[in-house]
Order: C-alpha cells, then structure tokens, then sequence
C-alpha cells in the first residue's frame, strides 16, 4: 500500500498522541496514532516518498500479525527492526541490544509465548543473570585491573550497571509490544529496576594531568623485565630491567593534551578535518563522529547537532601541526584508532597516575571548567552544558565533580578547641570583666 499523492495531515490528540491521515492508492482514508514524534515523522517521511506502508499498516497488507508475533524472540525481532527503521536508532547501539538478546535475555524468555509470559519471568531472568560470570576478554581484563576492589565485592560475577542494562532491554521490548497491541498487558510493568549505588566517579587531577604529560615529554620510558641473552645455556635464566621508549608519544600527547582542553568525545576528535578549524576566529566547528564499532563516519555527533568549541593555545598549537601535515580536507587529524588510545588504561599505569579510561578525559575537563580548576575562575554551568553538547543540564551535571566540600563540617572546634575556649570564658569572668559589669548596672 503506498500514498495516493503525498498529501498527510497530523494534529495532536488530547491524550498527548499523533494522529496521521492520507489518501492510500484506492482513495480510501487511512489513520495511524503515533505515540512519539520520532514515530510520526518516520511514518510522515514515508507517506510523502511514497513508499511501501505495509509495515505501517499489516491489517491491510493481509498480514496476520498473531501467527507472525507469538513469541518473545519474534517481538524482540520487531523490536529491533522498529529502532532501525523508525527510531533510527545508531548502528552500535543496535549491536550492544543484539547483543543482550543473544548472550543473555533469549536463552530465559525467546521461547516465551507472548501471551503467558509473567511478571516472574522477568524475574527468573533477574536472579540467573546474578549468577553470571563475564566471558568477554576485555570484561575481565578491567576487574583485574582494578584498584578499590572494596567498591566492587561482585567483581566475578556480571557488574549491577550491566545487568540493569539487559533488564532494560527486556522492559522496553514487552512496552513495545503493548503499545501497538501485541500484548493485552505489558507483564513488566510492575517490575522496579535495580538501584545502582551512587560511587565516586574516577578522574584525572591537576598533578595527575600533568604528571602523565611530563611522562609523554621525557619519552614515555617504561622499564621492563627482560632475560639475559645466554643465560639459559649455564641452566639458570638471569633477568634485568632494560628501559623501553612508548611508540607514537607525540600522537598519544597531542589526542590526551586535545581532549583535556576541548572535552569532546574520542569520536568527535577522531572526525576532526581542517575544514572544521577556524583559526582567524579562534574556533572550531564539532558537527561530526566517527564510530569505531560501526567503522564509519557519522553525519552527526551523538546529540544529532553541531556546536563551537573555542579553542586555547594548546589545542591551536596542537591543531597548527596537524593541519599542516593534513594533504586534503577529508584527512582525519587524529588517529584516534591507534592501540594506544584503545587501551588507555594501560598507559595510565604505565605512567604511574590514576587509571582512568579515555572517555574520563572528558569528565576531568568539564570538571575543571566548572570548578576553576587549573583557570583565572569557574565557568557558569550553562556554558559548560553548550560546550559538553549537552540538551539537558542535568547530563552535565553527570560530569561535573568535586574534590570535596569545603568550609563545612571542618569549621566545627575540635574537643581540645572546645575546652581552650572554655577555658578562656572562665579566666575572662575571674578577671573582673563580670565586676566591670556590676559597676556599671550600680550606677
């Protein structure tokens, strides 16, 4: 079924829902209720290309929509296709949801008629994945990295962020089938999500930037233990340490330097070119990202808007050489891609700072600008939000942190203050200020 002739009217109902209505082909008028925007653009674009509507409209393209949706694993496939086509939802986003479905949601509920499923499926599917251990490599690579193992007593198991996610996923599905009718209820509605604690968030300070940078300027050495040649022919291996130098320490410095000063993303400064740098206004233009999952440039950035980020001396510096070196203006500037900057972490302890990943670069620049850190004086937040590319101020706030409260609980006396100033009221009565007093009511 297609559009008659591209002509659509929508209005807002009052529930707060899109209606949409056109003329199909047979001169027959159609209605769709959209419950987002996102939803009814998508419907609307397609209308107006003329393209096929039978997703749009299974009734009527002789779908029969309960044998094709009796499953979980079926509405899950639904669901997928839905935020491909229709949400538009990225490339790796899509990946990480498939990803959850396959290793961890469908083994409980994919052969789940939609029609049974409970409210105690979702949590039988809760409690096994309690019990799940991490198989990926870099998964398990992180836990044993880790320092404050205190923080983290289920490090064995999957981590309460992860898990959350995957219920998530589970959640959004069966509401997706409710909304358009799949389902009679949604049977998860009364499901509460788990609540995350609320830990300190870990990122770079002051010493710790420049700590690591001074390393990257004297080289990068690292020392490491290495065999004596020949040692083995006298049966007992001998081993030294022999200083190595870090490869590629000016690209490394340049993308950690360019990232502590402007806080875009490692996407968004792998998809820099020189058409993006203005040096004659001092600014540069972020309106694009590139996915390494995906392998891609995007057209967008991850909030589907551009924005200018002005520039201090060292990101013209930085920008200077590499423009130069740029031969067109499709030539990324930075290789973002690069093994270093993959593992990150790594270099971190290499260097003997705080271990931190590469996205926490962006948390210690906006910190620093909202707190003055390292600045003449603290930028007001609603600046911080333009330049993290943030829709809503709450999401900077998300990465924005302090080092601590000051002037509150430390301006209390101590015990021994307490007693000192006790002590001082007493001598000042038996001093005669008290005396003085009583002089002066007499008369």
């Amino acid at each position: 079924m297609k559009s008659r002739d591209k002509k659509v009217n929508y209005y807002l109902t009052p529930s707060g829902t899109w209606r949409v209505r056109f003329y199909c082909e047979n001169n027959k008028v159609q209605n769709r209720v959209c419950k987002t925007k996102t939803e009814r653009d998508a419907l609307v674009r397609a209308i107006k290309n003329r393209e096929e509507l039978d997703y749009w409209f299974p009734e009527d393209s002789g779908t029969d929509t309960p044998i094709l949706i009796k499953d979980f694993k079926s509405l899950s496939e639904l669901w997928i296709d839905h935020s491909r086509n229709v949400r538009e939802i990225s490339e790796s986003c899509l990946m990480n949801y498939q990803g959850h479905l396959n290793n961890h949601i469908l083994s409980v509920l994919g052969d789940k008629v939609l029609k049974e499923i409970k409210l105690r499926d979702i949590e039988e599917l809760a409690s096994k994945l309690k019990q799940k251990k991490p198989r990926t490599k870099p998964y398990q690579a992180i836990r044993k990295s880790r320092l404050d193992e205190d923080y983290f007593e289920d490090d064995e198991f999957l981590s309460q962020s992860y898990r959350k996610e995957i219920l998530t996923v589970a959640c959004m599905i069966t509401k997706f089938g409710f909304e358009r009718s799949y389902l009679v209820s949604n049977p998860f509605r009364e499901f509460v999500l788990p609540k995350l604690p609320d830990l300190p968030y870990d990122y770079w300070r002051l010493e710790d930037e420049d700590k690591f940078l001074q390393w990257l300027e004297d080289g990068g050495m690292v020392e490491k233990k290495v065999m004596r040649p020949h040692s083995l022919k006298n049966g007992k291996p001998e081993y030294f340490l022999k200083r190595f130098r870090t490869r590629n320490v000016q690209n490394i410095y340049d993308i950690v330097l360019f990232a502590l000063r402007s806080g875009l993303r490692k996407g968004e400064i792998g998809a820099l070119t020189r058409r993006d740098v203005v040096f004659s206004k001092n600014y540069l233009i972020v309106r694009r990202s590139f996915s390494e999952k995906e392998n891609r440039l995007k057209k967008t950035t991850k909030g589907k808007t551009y924005r200018i980020i002005e520039m201090n001396d060292d990101m013209v510096e930085i920008l200077k050489r590499r423009v130069e070196k740029a031969k067109s203006d499709k030539d990324f500037l930075f290789n973002t891609r690069a093994w270093a900057i993959k593992n990150f972490s790594k270099y971190c302890i290499k260097a003997g700072v705080r271990e931190i990943h590469f996205h926490s670069l962006r948390h210690t620049c906006l910190t620093n600008l909202a707190n003055g850190y390292g600045m003449q004086k603290p930028l007001p937040l609603p600046q911080v939000q333009k330049i993290a590319g943030h829709r809503d101020i709450a999401t900077t706030m998300r990465y924005v942190h302090t080092d601590g409260i000051e002037n509150t609980c430390s301006m209390q006396l101590s015990r021994s203050q307490r007693k000192q100033q006790l002590n001082a009221q007493k001598s000042d009565k038996d001093s005669g200020s008290f005396g003085k007093l009583r002089l002066i009511s007499n008369n």
